[in-house]
């Protein structure tokens, strides 16, 4: 049973460069929306925080994988995770995006109703086990394609 319900406009899953980059949008392009970020990690920065093994970097370039309004600025085009994630970090405070996002809360349901126009989404703190429901008006999936319970194969 949900402990409690909260409406945001817009609703983002996953704290990666989509969600971050989403967010951003979003606040320029409709300031007077309401959004949360929920993130079912305890960090934000989706592949970047997740993997941390020596000499783990991004395949793309970061003039193209990093976001247009902050252009990458470091000597290295194919970044280290490291400072990808440092990016991503910086982009989220430097623009009050981190005070949106809501870490351990993992989505396990979604659905849509014809009848009021919104989302209902369930989600479920993982640190404490506490279910809260979501409505929105829009639910933007930015979770990326890592399963965390298991390996990529």
């Amino acid at each position: 049973m949900a402990s409690q319900t909260n409406h945001v406009d817009v609703l983002i899953v996953g704290a990666g460069i989509s969600g971050i980059g989403t967010a951003y949008h979003l606040q320029k392009q409709c300031p007077d929306r309401t959004y949360a970020i929920v993130e079912g990690r305890a960090d934000l920065g989706g592949t970047w925080d997740l993997f941390r093994y020596p000499g783990v970097r991004s395949d793309s370039d970061m003039h193209t994988l990093g976001f247009s309004f902050k252009p990458w600025k470091e000597a290295k085009s194919i970044a280290d995770g490291p400072s990808i994630l440092k990016y991503v970090r910086e982009t989220a405070q430097e623009n009050g995006i981190d005070k949106n996002i809501r870490f351990h809360h993992q989505v396990k349901t979604a659905s849509w109703s014809s009848e009021t126009a919104t989302w209902t989404v369930t989600v479920v703190r993982q640190d404490t086990n506490e279910t809260f429901l979501y409505t929105c008006n829009f639910l933007s999936m930015c979770a990326g394609y890592y399963s965390y319970k298991e390996g990529y194969t």
